[in-house]
């Protein structure tokens, strides 16, 4: 008894940070290990002869977009705007391990009939889906930390990962020239990080032994089931033209749009540093009163559109140079396609926002319908937009596929 009170004490003494506090620390981290990220698909290009092993390292990444959307479920929203306490933090890591093991079945199927049995992209990307396992996994603990106001923790975990992924990529690709050992290095660095850092850190809340309560995660998979297809959608929408591209043009075409492309994510993912903090906000926003809701939701609509269209100004006039920078004067013929990156990656970025604002009013039909709309019309597209423009066709796909999301997510979310 008197030690179930002094952990109850400990978590008690575990004071939620300010959401300008979470924001940043979150934003820090994040930003750091998805820029450590890019900088691998850099050292590809660096440490490899040609751009053979950046076209392998992007087709394995698209597949692990399209793993992890599976694997995520998409679960992290509602849990973070489970406030009611709905479900435990037992259940939604039992339901994790579940939608990993999902995944890799989905992907095992998918992999070799994606790459016509090609050994060498085969190997590769399953090798990448273990990365994405542990980084899958970590989520969930993330989604502890958040839900309880501690994003510092997120922050500190991501900065480790970031760095230890990099060097470990890096170090094992220029030692033995083989991608896969590079994978393999980078995954195992960040499993330890997970192991060392972020379960200690996640049982400061309470147990987290997953509870495999048929009933629950039931419930759980239910609810989530149309926010995750939506969710694999949206991703898909990115890495399914990408495929189709690198199906048609070869690995090495594809290497080289990767490399233009790859940097301008931070984009995409630095909106959503912005907003993650404000999940559960516009929760407790709605359960308070709409308009109180709907005036938050506009506000951050505002601000994401202000910042990605800064950055988007900003990299335009820039990026050609940087780009050069980083991957020497080979890229330069491919460097006009970089702010046309920027601008679908924004899309993508006010997509995935649309799509957590939807979740929180728990509307997932309506999610799942518009990236429907948005998929068919990216695929459709990018056929005739690829074959007349080359390069350019997948970024015009992809902007017209989120525009048409975005219109009828807004439309759905202010109808409500």
């Amino acid at each position: 008894m008197n030690i179930q009170n002094e952990r109850n004490s400990k978590q008690r003494a575990i004071e939620p940070l300010s959401v300008a506090q979470n924001t940043f620390f979150n934003a820090i981290g994040c930003l750091c290990y998805l820029g450590c990220q890019w900088v691998t698909t850099v050292m590809v290009v660096r440490l490899s002869s040609s751009y053979g092993n950046s076209g392998l390292y992007a087709f394995a990444m698209a597949t692990g977009i399209i793993f992890a959307s599976i694997a995520l479920y998409k679960v992290r929203t509602f849990q973070v705007s489970d406030i009611s306490n709905q479900f435990s933090n037992s259940s939604y890591i039992a339901f994790r391990l579940i939608t990993i093991l999902i995944g890799w079945i989905v992907c095992a199927v998918y992999i070799p009939i994606a790459t016509n049995r090609q050994m060498s992209l085969i190997t590769v990307s399953f090798l990448y889906l273990v990365f994405k396992t542990d980084e899958s996994f970590s989520d969930v603990l993330y989604g502890i930390y958040q839900k309880n106001g501690r994003m510092d923790y997120i922050g500190i975990s991501q900065f480790i990962r970031g760095f230890l992924s990099l060097c470990t990529f890096s170090a094992g690709l220029a030692l033995t020239d083989s991608l896969s050992t590079a994978i393999v290095s980078m995954t195992v660095s960040c499993m330890l990080v997970t192991i060392v850092y972020d379960l200690p850190h996640a049982r400061r809340f309470g147990s987290i032994k997953p509870i495999f309560d048929n009933s629950t995660l039931l419930s759980l998979a239910k609810i989530c089931f149309f926010a995750m297809l939506a969710s694999l959608l949206a991703n898909s929408i990115v890495s399914s033209v990408r495929q189709y591209f690198g199906i048609v043009n070869g690995s090495e075409e594809l290497g080289h749009y990767a490399s233009v492309a790859t940097p301008a994510v931070l984009i995409q993912v630095a909106a959503t540093y912005l907003y993650s903090p404000l999940i559960g906000k516009l929760a407790a926003d709605l359960k308070k009163d709409r308009v109180l809701f709907l005036k938050s939701f506009i506000k951050t609509m505002g601000m994401l559109i202000l910042v990605m269209g800064i950055c988007v100004l900003a990299l335009s006039l820039v990026g050609s140079k940087l780009l050069i920078i980083a991957f020497g004067d080979s890229i330069q013929p491919y460097t006009y396609l970089f702010p046309y990156v920027l601008i679908a990656t924004a899309a993508v970025g006010l997509l995935l926002y649309c799509n957590d604002v939807l979740i929180i009013q728990r509307r997932m039909k309506q999610t799942l319908i518009c990236n429907g709309v948005a998929f068919t019309c990216a695929i459709v597209s990018a056929i005739p937009l690829i074959a007349i423009s080359d390069m350019n066709g997948i970024n015009y796909s992809i902007i017209l596929g989120c525009s048409i999301a975005i219109l009828s997510s807004l439309f759905c979310i202010i109808r409500r």
